[in-house]
């Protein structure tokens, strides 16, 4: 298991321990992106890099010792996803910690929502690409009744992100999604509020409760994608029900 691992780390670019002492865990001497050489910069971030890391490993060990490949390879994925869409899009160190600490604590940690747009700058504003239309055909498992069979039919996740005239921090998000067995679920006119590097909708149950979706847009595969994270998988269950799961929907941008 320890040279597959060694291979994992090394094709994420994250992972690969460094000599260096005060560094992360990645050669510092060879960062090249904003995110990288912020994270060399600062102690306490490099710091976090380094308990990520281990937390990574550590989920691969578990991974081999369940045997499992899908298993293994939902490790993976998952770290790419974070990567891409949550660490390397920020564009201030605040945002960094946030993600790190909610990487390596499992826990949700509130970023900063903006609730005016005057005085902020160009970085604290979502770019042209966090608008417009996403989304994902693929094929779903539908049971036929009459044959007694489970039959694939191709759908289509749909969802659209809308400016607001003079609210730059601000959208209208609509959508629909589909779950096995053709169970759908509408995201409907639902206001979010732009979040460092992310929109987030805000809804409260009858507990008064605040249940969180965030959609991170980010260039992915060549092609700007937008990953949807159901915070504690509570949104879901209030939009969709129990059949609907909405955390790690990857959408294309139209």
């Amino acid at each position: 298991m320890k040279k597959i691992s060694l291979t994992i780390l090394s094709i994420l670019g994250v992972c690969t321990l460094n000599s260096n002492a005060n560094s992360a865990s990645f050669d510092c001497n060879k960062a090249s992106t904003w995110v990288e050489k912020t994270i060399c910069k600062s102690p306490e971030l490099s710091k976090f890099d380094e308990v990520m890391a281990k937390k990574y490993r550590s989920n691969l060990t578990d991974a081999a010792k369940e045997d499992s490949e899908i298993y293994k390879n939902n490790v993976i994925i998952d770290q790419k996803l974070w990567l891409d869409f949550q660490r390397n899009t920020c564009e201030d160190k605040a945002c960094l910690i946030r993600e790190y600490q909610e990487y390596i604590e499992d826990k949700n940690i509130k970023g900063t929502v903006w609730s005016f747009s005057d005085e902020l700058s160009h970085s604290d504003l979502p770019s042209k690409n966090s608008f417009g239309k996403f989304s994902q055909t693929f094929k779903i498992s539908i049971y036929n009744s009459e044959t007694g069979r489970n039959d694939a039919q191709e759908v289509t996740n749909t969802l659209s992100i809308n400016s607001v005239v003079n609210k730059p921090h601000l959208s209208v998000i609509e959508g629909d999604l589909f779950f096995t067995n053709f169970h759908s679920c509408s995201i409907g006119e639902s206001i979010a509020r732009w979040s460092q590097n992310h929109w987030v909708i805000n809804d409260e149950n009858q507990a008064n409760e605040t249940l969180e979706l965030r959609l991170y847009p980010a260039p992915y595969k060549g092609k700007t994608q937008l990953l949807l994270r159901d915070i504690d998988d509570q949104f879901r269950l209030r939009r969709c029900g129990a059949r609907g799961y909405l955390d790690r929907i990857l959408l294309e941008r139209d």
